[in-house]
């Protein structure tokens, strides 16, 4: 007698089983797939509006191609805010920008939005609380806040008399820095925190008083002769004893230093009779 197992005609249907299962694994791998995909686009086209949204810092090319398509100055004064700057802002950079056909007004907005920003919203405080970008700060309780940095265009005056004398009577050097106040006003004592290029000596920076005008504030510089060679301030610089606190970092206070306007002309910053000059200075006033 031959017996059957009870289970026998099932085998078939187990097998119909095992390939619904797989069809149904391989549907959900395709809608998972799908929905994957779908994440990822979407993700991809958002990362691409908000990298399209980020402004990117306008240079000295920028500028100029704006001047030369016929934007006035407050509508590149405006893009400047908006964008921010990527400039050279040493002496030879500004004399570009100036012979570029570029305003004061304008130059004024692309320094002040390249100026270091204030400690407690970047990086400028990396090394013990110290400065990492070039300029000189206020130091209070702690906080660096940058001077700004203005332009300084120099004039000749009195070429003609000198020129009737054989240059035997000189010509004056005026500087001129735009507007009649600087916007940092300070209290004394002040303490001043300068952090200097390399090989630079804080002796290179010059502190002068400036005579507010109407919309300048003005100095004479030195004098010159027939030579025309560059001249600095030195005459008029007064002093001020800095101390080293770290790499290229000096620290001082001012006291004694009546109500008024003053800068630091940088370093490099010079007049020459025979051709126009332009320079940068750190800008202060004392209110009180």
């Amino acid at each position: 007698m031959v017996h059957r197992r009870a289970d026998g005609p099932a085998a078939p249907a187990a097998a119909g089983e095992g390939e619904e299962d797989n069809l149904k694994r391989f549907d959900r791998t395709i809608f998972f797939t799908v929905i994957f995909g779908m994440l990822l686009c979407c993700g991809t086209g958002s990362y691409a509006r908000l990298m399209a949204q980020t402004p990117k810092p306008l240079t000295a090319e920028d500028l100029t191609r704006m001047k030369t398509a016929g934007f006035d100055d407050e509508t590149i004064i405006n893009a400047i805010g908006a964008n921010g700057v990527s400039l050279d802002t040493s002496v030879p950079g500004l004399v570009a920008l100036k012979q570029s056909g570029l305003s004061e007004k304008v130059i004024d907005a692309a320094l002040a939005a390249a100026a270091p920003k204030p400690a407690a919203s970047s990086s400028a405080t990396a090394n013990n609380g110290l400065p990492d970008d070039i300029g000189i700060y206020t130091q209070v309780n702690g906080q660096l806040t940058p001077l700004p940095v203005e332009v300084v265009n120099f004039k000749t005056a009195g070429t003609l008399g000198m020129a009737f004398s054989y240059g035997f009577k000189k010509a004056k050097l005026q500087g001129t820095v735009p507007g009649d106040k600087s916007s940092a006003q300070l209290t004394l004592p002040a303490t001043l925190v300068l952090r200097c290029p390399d090989g630079t000596a804080p002796t290179e920076y010059q502190l002068i008083e400036l005579n507010p005008k109407k919309d300048t504030r003005e100095f004479t510089d030195a004098k010159i002769g027939v030579t025309g060679a560059s001249a600095g301030v030195d005459s008029q610089a007064l002093n001020l004893n800095f101390q080293k606190i770290g790499h290229d970092t000096y620290k001082a206070t001012m006291t004694g230093l009546k109500r008024g306007e003053y800068g630091f002309l940088a370093p490099g910053t010079a007049a020459s009779m025979t051709t126009a000059s332009t320079g940068k200075m750190y800008s202060f006033g004392v209110s009180e």
